[in-house]
């Protein structure tokens, strides 16, 4: 069970990785693929099934929130944190979206430092957001 979810996490996280940095989009057919996963993945763990759903609800409200109030987020960051905390769980998701936003954060700081980017500049999360999940996982 462990590793199919690694390897679900890890093929559509390079996926995303590379759509998003070069289209700035994360499909819906990723995130699908993912919500299925999530959906098998929880039946099987059924034992922590309230941990599933938990994170499912709480990471996508959270992320939808964040993504409403500062416009800074697309809706394809929404789903994919929606499927990421319906896959690892309340603890593991939150763990994820903090790694993902520190490094998202460190990442856009050093770019801004040198210039390489703006404020006004769209800077592609989601590759910072696998990151953080493929990191949550194997912790």
């Amino acid at each position: 069970m462990v590793i199919i979810q690694f390897l679900l996490l890890l093929i559509t996280g390079i996926y995303i990785i590379y759509i998003d940095f070069k289209e700035r989009i994360i499909p819906n057919k990723v995130n699908l693929v993912l919500l299925i996963g999530g959906i098998i993945i929880t039946a099987i763990d059924y034992k922590m099934i309230v941990s599933h759903i938990a994170g499912f609800l709480v990471l996508g409200i959270l992320m939808y929130l964040l993504a409403v109030i500062t416009k800074g987020f697309g809706l394809g960051d929404v789903k994919y944190l929606f499927t990421v905390g319906l896959i690892l769980g309340l603890k593991q998701g939150l763990t994820a979206l903090v790694i993902g936003f520190l490094l998202g954060g460190v990442v856009s700081l050093i770019l801004l430092l040198l210039k390489k980017v703006t404020l006004k500049d769209f800077i592609a999360f989601g590759p910072y957001l696998v990151v953080g999940t493929l990191v949550s996982f194997l912790i």
